[in-house]
């Protein structure tokens, strides 16, 4: 209601300021009253006679007046924020190869080297005050720590080896290294896992050495030959000799502390010009004869 109020009154105004221009109302001032008046209140009645104005609230628009279209909501989309960068740090290492694969089996007491290849990708250079350490785990008689040989810069790749030496009891075995600044900050981790097998002592295989085998020299006279014996794993072997001139020499022992190689002399006289052999023979623990070594002997003297 009082917007149909304020409708009304506006029209009455705007009628009152137009009736000085209408000639109509021009002729008498009677007839401008009359006809003023008349107009207003033909004005009014049309207002509240309009189509369904006693049904109409107080809110309902005026019969005629288009209805607007409501404008669409807009929603502005979340701003979201950019991660702040983490800067990198002055020490950090990347795995990027390594030999001697995991779960590798050595026998027992077998010595061996283990590598590993990392990458710098801090932002301090790497000089050689800083070192590979044991940390935890097998050490496998492997040093403490193994000092870089020459600066590492950032983005560059080093390799560190490290000497090791399987443990005697079968099983498996890990050891835990780490990288060490120089001011003892610990990074780049490693490790390594090999097993170690079960393994019999034996000897493995002899071979024999002479600086020649056609000898030409004074008889009777001596010749020497030596014999390298090499065993799966550490004991100790019993051994002689013995040659075409059934020489033999005693039975001695020889102790291997690993898989290894050690070599024994023997010296054999001979008396004339001939084809000879020697051989070794294994008593502990293959009780087996290795060879023969031949060789021939051109004597000099009548």
């Amino acid at each position: 209601m009082v917007k149909r109020t304020s409708i009304v009154m506006m029209l009455i105004a705007a009628l009152l300021l137009s009736a000085c221009n209408f000639p109509l109302f021009r002729s008498s001032g009677e007839q401008d009253s009359d006809t003023l008046a008349t107009a207003v209140a033909e004005t009014v009645q049309a207002l509240n006679e309009g189509p369904g104005s006693n049904d109409q609230g107080p809110d309902t628009p005026l019969a005629g007046l288009p209805t607007l279209t409501p404008l669409p909501t807009y929603t502005l989309p979340a701003v979201q924020e950019q991660p702040t960068a983490t800067p990198l740090p002055c020490n950090k290492a990347q795995f990027v190869s390594e030999t001697i694969p995991d779960d590798t089996e050595f026998a027992s007491g077998e010595v061996f080297t283990k590598s590993w290849t990392l990458k710098n990708i801090g932002t301090c250079a790497w000089n050689t005050n800083y070192k590979l350490t044991f940390v935890s785990g097998d050490a496998m008689s492997g040093p403490a720590s193994v000092n870089l040989v020459s600066a590492v810069a950032p983005n560059a790749q080093v390799t560190i080896s490290v000497d090791l030496t399987a443990p005697t009891d079968p099983g498996i075995y890990t050891g835990h290294w780490e990288m060490q600044a120089d001011d003892a900050e610990f990074f780049g981790k490693v490790y390594l896992r090999v097993k170690t097998k079960t393994v019999f002592f034996q000897v493995t295989g002899v071979t024999y050495y002479m600086p020649h085998t056609t000898i030409d020299m004074e008889c009777p006279g001596d010749v020497a030959i030596k014999g390298e014996i090499t065993t799966s794993a550490a004991g100790t072997a019993t051994y002689y000799w013995t040659d075409s001139d059934s020489g033999q020499s005693a039975t001695k022992s020889i102790i291997f502390d690993a898989a290894e190689a050690k070599i024994v002399d023997y010296t054999m006289t001979v008396s004339g010009s001939g084809d000879y052999w020697a051989k070794l023979y294994i008593d502990q623990p293959n009780h087996q004869l290795f060879g023969p070594k031949n060789f021939t002997v051109n004597c000099t003297t009548p």
